[in-house]
């Protein structure tokens, strides 16, 4: 009896087994071709399903360097902008503001420009990209040849809040807010210090105690990054969009994120900004798509002097896949995209 009990676990548990084999190996496959087209030097792949973790880990943190671990640091860039969303989606859910607040509600001073006929930027388009603000301040297009991005991470890190603000009051929105979506690092920036003026505290104490202490954000080593060229990349500050996480840290952040009972992950969620055919909408930060099997994919890129990174939430599958990798290219986000959907088809292939 104790023997045909065995027999039947093993034959139950047979498929599970098998479907993790085909993962696992597809993720160890997609991560090595990753490498490979990219001329990479290191990758982290983690994925969260059903509340468990896996992550699988290539090449090194550095040339030469040992190979990555779950809790090495990658610089997650404009990954980072999801978590500023949330803690806007936080506040708005406390009462403390609302998406449709005109944002010079929470700037000292007239600020005539920012507005466009007579339409003013709203906090809700500053969170899903159609403020119609300028992509970044300062302009640093002039530099020239910089290997590494050496002379403007320097120039970053001496551009302070009142060097933004003084810039930030000679720009106005190039069309109506609201009207189209496009990527703007300024509208992200502004939506940081709003939030200090929502919250009365510094951005990155409220990153402390609202996300990074209660997930047991514990990343250790921190990863080198590379230009497109191979040189190696300056580290870019951490409040101009170069916080450094784990995979073992999104993981958590990403488990948080499929939890849309919270309502304030709900409203992130929430779409604001509709294609013709309504099955493409921009989120707070995230854009989303209807899957043709059913369900919705949430994704967002990063890239940074030296790294790229995607995040890909299937809310209806309770599946988070997360890449992190140290070189920075023109294809890198595009490429780990294409490495996420391979791994994704094999956990639940298209049409089931």
């Amino acid at each position: 009896m104790l023997m045909r009990s065995m027999m039947a676990m093993c034959l139950l548990a047979t498929p599970a087994f098998a479907q993790q084999a085909t993962v696992d190996e597809v993720a160890r496959t997609a991560g090595t071709d990753y490498l490979a087209a990219e001329k990479g030097v290191g990758l982290s792949i983690g994925i969260v399903r059903d509340g468990k973790s896996t992550s699988w880990h290539f090449g090194s943190i550095a040339k030469g360097g040992p190979a990555p671990t779950a809790d090495t640091l990658y610089e997650i860039g404009s990954i980072s902008k999801t978590i500023t969303s949330l803690l806007l989606a936080r506040a708005v859910i406390a009462g403390k503001a609302s998406l449709d607040d005109d944002v010079r509600k929470y700037l000292d001073g007239d600020w005539p420009m920012l507005q466009f006929e007579g339409q003013p930027i709203r906090l809700l388009h500053l969170a899903n990209m159609t403020s119609a603000l300028p992509d970044n301040l300062p302009d640093l297009s002039g530099l020239g040849e910089d290997p590494g991005r050496y002379r403007m991470a320097k120039a970053l890190a001496a551009y302070g809040k009142a060097d933004f603000m003084a810039d930030l009051r000679k720009v106005s929105p190039g069309k109506r807010p609201g009207e189209d979506v496009a990527h703007s690092n300024v509208a992200a920036q502004l939506l940081i210090y709003v939030l200090e003026r929502i919250y009365g505290e510094p951005y990155n104490a409220l990153l402390l105690r609202e996300i990074e202490r209660p997930l047991g954000f514990t990343g250790s080593a921190a990863a080198t990054g590379y230009d497109a060229e191979g040189n190696e990349a300056a580290v870019l500050p951490r409040e101009k969009f170069g916080w450094r996480y784990s995979t073992n840290d999104m993981l958590r952040y990403a488990a948080l994120q499929l939890n849309e009972k919270d309502p304030a992950v709900a409203l992130n969620h929430k779409g604001t900004w509709f294609t013709l055919d309504k099955k493409t909408w921009v989120a707070l930060n995230w854009i989303v798509s209807e899957l043709p099997a059913g369900g919705r994919q949430l994704r967002t890129s990063g890239g940074t002097f030296g790294f790229s990174s995607v995040i890909q939430l299937y809310p209806e599958r309770k599946l988070a896949i997360v890449l992190l990798a140290n070189r920075s290219t023109p294809t890198a986000q595009g490429k780990l995209s294409e490495a996420a959907g391979r791994i994704v088809d094999a956990l639940a292939p298209p049409g089931r």
